[in-house]
Protein backbone atom coordinates (compact mmCIF):
# COMPACT_ATOMS: atom_id res chain seq x y z
CA UNK A 1 0.00 0.00 0.00
CA UNK A 2 2.73 2.79 0.84
CA UNK A 3 4.25 2.13 -2.54
CA UNK A 4 1.28 2.72 -4.41
CA UNK A 5 0.49 6.24 -1.91
CA UNK A 6 4.45 6.95 -3.16
CA UNK A 7 3.58 6.24 -7.01
CA UNK A 8 0.30 8.47 -6.78
CA UNK A 9 2.25 11.05 -5.42
CA UNK A 10 4.95 11.17 -7.61
CA UNK A 11 2.60 10.80 -10.63
CA UNK A 12 0.88 13.83 -9.24
CA UNK A 13 3.84 15.75 -8.47
CA UNK A 14 4.84 15.23 -12.03
CA UNK A 15 1.61 16.11 -13.48
CA UNK A 16 1.47 19.84 -11.44
CA UNK A 17 5.20 20.78 -13.05
CA UNK A 18 3.99 19.74 -16.65
CA UNK A 19 0.77 22.00 -16.21
CA UNK A 20 3.57 24.53 -14.30
CA UNK A 21 5.69 24.78 -17.37
CA UNK A 22 2.22 24.80 -20.17
CA UNK A 23 0.72 27.75 -18.24
CA UNK A 24 4.51 29.28 -17.88
CA UNK A 25 4.56 28.85 -22.02
CA UNK A 26 1.67 29.84 -22.37
CA UNK A 27 2.09 33.04 -20.11
CA UNK A 28 4.97 34.35 -22.32
CA UNK A 29 3.42 33.74 -25.48
CA UNK A 30 0.42 36.01 -24.61
CA UNK A 31 3.03 38.28 -22.95
CA UNK A 32 4.86 38.46 -26.59
CA UNK A 33 1.85 38.32 -28.73
CA UNK A 34 1.20 41.76 -26.45
CA UNK A 35 4.75 43.22 -27.35
CA UNK A 36 4.57 42.24 -30.93
CA UNK A 37 1.05 44.24 -31.15
CA UNK A 38 1.92 46.98 -28.91
CA UNK A 39 5.04 47.18 -31.78
CA UNK A 40 2.55 47.42 -34.80
CA UNK A 41 0.29 49.96 -32.85
CA UNK A 42 3.20 52.02 -32.40
CA UNK A 43 4.29 51.47 -36.03
CA UNK A 44 0.86 52.40 -37.39
CA UNK A 45 0.30 55.54 -34.70
CA UNK A 46 4.16 56.51 -36.33
CA UNK A 47 3.57 56.15 -39.83
CA UNK A 48 -0.20 58.12 -39.41
CA UNK A 49 1.88 61.23 -37.72
CA UNK A 50 4.80 61.17 -40.31
CA UNK A 51 1.89 60.95 -42.89
CA UNK A 52 -0.80 63.23 -41.28
CA UNK A 53 2.06 66.13 -40.88
CA UNK A 54 3.09 65.38 -44.63
CA UNK A 55 -0.59 65.54 -45.96
CA UNK A 56 -1.70 68.43 -44.20
CA UNK A 57 1.62 70.24 -45.43
CA UNK A 58 0.99 69.08 -49.33
CA UNK A 59 -3.27 69.18 -49.25
CA UNK A 60 -4.91 71.70 -51.21
CA UNK A 61 -8.35 71.85 -49.49
CA UNK A 62 -9.72 71.93 -46.27
CA UNK A 63 -11.55 68.26 -46.13
CA UNK A 64 -7.73 66.64 -47.08
CA UNK A 65 -5.82 68.78 -44.37
CA UNK A 66 -8.88 67.94 -41.56
CA UNK A 67 -8.31 64.32 -42.77
CA UNK A 68 -4.59 64.43 -42.63
CA UNK A 69 -4.91 66.66 -39.47
CA UNK A 70 -7.18 64.18 -37.40
CA UNK A 71 -4.38 61.28 -38.64
CA UNK A 72 -1.71 62.46 -36.77
CA UNK A 73 -3.55 63.01 -33.56
CA UNK A 74 -5.02 59.58 -34.18
CA UNK A 75 -0.89 58.26 -34.78
CA UNK A 76 0.00 60.18 -31.72
CA UNK A 77 -2.75 58.72 -29.09
CA UNK A 78 -2.32 55.17 -30.77
CA UNK A 79 1.86 55.52 -30.16
CA UNK A 80 1.43 56.80 -26.48
CA UNK A 81 -0.93 53.58 -25.75
CA UNK A 82 1.47 51.52 -27.61
CA UNK A 83 4.51 52.65 -25.96
CA UNK A 84 2.35 52.17 -22.48
CA UNK A 85 1.35 48.90 -23.56
CA UNK A 86 5.48 48.16 -24.51
CA UNK A 87 6.55 49.00 -21.69
CA UNK A 88 3.61 46.65 -19.64
CA UNK A 89 4.73 43.80 -21.25
CA UNK A 90 8.29 44.27 -20.21
CA UNK A 91 7.19 44.55 -16.93
CA UNK A 92 4.86 41.39 -17.34
CA UNK A 93 7.90 39.52 -18.57
CA UNK A 94 9.70 40.09 -15.26
CA UNK A 95 6.87 38.67 -13.48
CA UNK A 96 6.45 35.37 -11.79
CA UNK A 97 2.26 34.85 -12.06
CA UNK A 98 0.45 31.87 -10.70
CA UNK A 99 -1.32 29.42 -12.69
CA UNK A 100 -4.81 31.07 -11.68
CA UNK A 101 -3.15 35.02 -12.37
CA UNK A 102 -2.08 33.91 -15.93
CA UNK A 103 -5.89 32.74 -16.92
CA UNK A 104 -6.55 35.48 -15.45
CA UNK A 105 -4.66 38.25 -17.59
CA UNK A 106 -5.14 35.54 -20.53
CA UNK A 107 -8.79 36.33 -20.31
CA UNK A 108 -8.25 40.00 -19.44
CA UNK A 109 -5.82 40.52 -22.61
CA UNK A 110 -8.85 38.83 -24.62
CA UNK A 111 -11.73 41.20 -23.24
CA UNK A 112 -9.46 43.78 -23.85
CA UNK A 113 -9.04 43.76 -27.46
CA UNK A 114 -13.24 42.88 -27.37
CA UNK A 115 -14.16 45.97 -26.02
CA UNK A 116 -11.42 47.88 -27.47
CA UNK A 117 -13.49 46.62 -30.90
CA UNK A 118 -16.78 47.93 -29.98
CA UNK A 119 -15.56 51.19 -29.58
CA UNK A 120 -13.86 50.55 -32.92
CA UNK A 121 -17.27 49.88 -34.09
CA UNK A 122 -18.77 53.25 -32.58
CA UNK A 123 -15.51 55.05 -33.97
CA UNK A 124 -16.90 54.12 -37.58
CA UNK A 125 -20.06 55.06 -36.93
CA UNK A 126 -19.08 58.42 -35.83
CA UNK A 127 -17.13 59.09 -38.83
CA UNK A 128 -20.01 58.00 -41.54
CA UNK A 129 -22.23 60.15 -39.24
CA UNK A 130 -19.98 63.13 -38.73
CA UNK A 131 -19.36 62.73 -43.46
CA UNK A 132 -23.62 62.25 -43.58
CA UNK A 133 -23.93 65.26 -41.20
CA UNK A 134 -20.99 67.42 -42.34
CA UNK A 135 -23.18 69.10 -45.19
CA UNK A 136 -25.03 70.82 -42.37
CA UNK A 137 -22.32 72.54 -40.23
CA UNK A 138 -20.41 75.09 -40.66
CA UNK A 139 -17.09 74.09 -41.93
CA UNK A 140 -18.51 71.11 -43.44
CA UNK A 141 -15.21 70.53 -45.54
CA UNK A 142 -13.48 70.30 -42.16
CA UNK A 143 -16.11 68.16 -40.49
CA UNK A 144 -16.33 65.59 -43.95
CA UNK A 145 -12.35 65.82 -43.22
CA UNK A 146 -12.69 64.52 -39.63
CA UNK A 147 -15.19 61.84 -39.88
CA UNK A 148 -13.19 59.98 -43.20
CA UNK A 149 -10.10 60.01 -40.75
CA UNK A 150 -12.06 58.73 -37.80
CA UNK A 151 -13.34 56.05 -39.98
CA UNK A 152 -10.74 55.25 -41.89
CA UNK A 153 -8.88 54.58 -38.16
CA UNK A 154 -11.88 52.74 -36.96
CA UNK A 155 -11.69 50.35 -39.44
CA UNK A 156 -7.60 50.21 -38.96
CA UNK A 157 -8.20 49.05 -35.55
CA UNK A 158 -10.78 47.41 -35.70
CA UNK A 159 -8.95 44.88 -38.08
CA UNK A 160 -5.75 45.14 -35.34
CA UNK A 161 -8.27 44.46 -32.64
CA UNK A 162 -9.95 41.41 -34.08
CA UNK A 163 -6.28 39.94 -35.34
CA UNK A 164 -5.27 40.68 -31.69
CA UNK A 165 -8.31 38.92 -30.07
CA UNK A 166 -8.38 36.09 -32.80
CA UNK A 167 -4.40 35.17 -32.01
CA UNK A 168 -5.08 34.86 -28.08
CA UNK A 169 -8.18 33.16 -28.59
CA UNK A 170 -6.43 30.74 -30.93
CA UNK A 171 -4.75 29.04 -27.73
CA UNK A 172 -7.78 28.93 -25.73
CA UNK A 173 -7.69 24.96 -25.95
CA UNK A 174 -3.80 24.59 -24.84
CA UNK A 175 -4.84 27.05 -21.98
CA UNK A 176 -8.23 24.42 -21.30
CA UNK A 177 -5.68 21.95 -21.51
CA UNK A 178 -3.33 23.53 -19.22
CA UNK A 179 -5.99 24.12 -16.57
CA UNK A 180 -7.22 20.42 -16.68
CA UNK A 181 -7.10 18.10 -14.28
CA UNK A 182 -5.67 17.70 -10.93
CA UNK A 183 -3.66 20.91 -10.10
CA UNK A 184 -2.11 23.96 -7.70
CA UNK A 185 -4.47 26.86 -7.44
CA UNK A 186 -4.24 29.70 -4.98
CA UNK A 187 -6.84 27.99 -3.03
CA UNK A 188 -4.85 24.37 -2.84
CA UNK A 189 -5.04 21.70 -4.36
CA UNK A 190 -7.56 20.79 -7.06
CA UNK A 191 -8.97 18.77 -9.70
CA UNK A 192 -10.65 19.93 -12.71
CA UNK A 193 -12.34 17.73 -15.53
CA UNK A 194 -13.95 19.21 -18.31
CA UNK A 195 -16.24 17.09 -20.70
Amino acid sequence: MRIFIIIVLCMVHMHILAQDVDFKLLNNSRIQTNKTGMLVLGSWGAANVVGGLAGYAIADNAEWQSFHAMNAVWGAVNGLIAVGGYMGTKRELMRDYSMDEAYDKYKSSKRLYLINAGLDVLYIGTGAALIAYAPGFSKPQMWSGFGKSIAFQGIALLVFDGVMYGVHQGKNRKWIKALGGLGMTSDGIGYIYRF
